[in-house]
């Protein structure tokens, strides 16, 4: 081989060593979507990527008619997105079983975990892709905010002790 092709070879090997590095650091970085300033990266998890969930079937599923009950409950609702694999996930649910006792019955608290492919449809329609993720809606079932990352237990409890009013 001569020198010149050589060199092109050597080229071609760094644009490639180049390439998969560059590769490597957006698929290992965990991106909190814009927005969610107050979220850090350490307390998020990506979610699961969703199969495709027939939107056919009418049948709710255990999540749907949860969401559906408490929107009609005349209750405030949090809807909890999470995976059983998920460390921050966790966490998430530490926190909520440390206020279930206060506020168990006077919020509906609903737990969806967005490994189960029945749950598909709503983890869609929330356009859930980072986790845990929390939904939140006031007494009269309107939507009032989403929160991204774990929730510290006094901001979550803020959060419901207004829900509330």
């Amino acid at each position: 081989m001569s020198k010149n092709t050589l060199g092109k070879v050597a080229v071609v090997i760094a644009v490639v060593i180049i390439a998969a590095i560059i590769i490597y650091q957006k698929t290992s970085n965990q991106q909190v979507p814009s927005g969610q300033a107050a979220s850090s990266a350490q307390n998020v998890c990506p979610a699961p990527t969703n199969q495709s969930a027939s939107q056919a079937s009418q049948t709710l599923s255990p999540g749907e008619a949860a969401l559906q009950a408490g929107l009609k409950s005349g209750k405030p609702t949090m809807i909890v997105f999470h995976s059983n694999s998920c460390a921050p996930c966790k966490e998430m649910s530490a926190i909520i079983a440390q206020i279930t006792p206060e506020y168990g019955k006077r919020v509906n608290i609903i737990d969806i975990l967005v490994d189960d492919q029945a749950e598909q449809r709503l983890i869609n329609r929330f356009g859930i892709n980072t986790i845990p993720t929390s939904v939140f809606y006031d007494k009269a079932g309107k939507p009032v905010g989403q929160q991204i990352g774990v929730i510290e237990k006094d901001k979550l409890t803020q959060i419901l002790t207004t829900l509330e009013k």
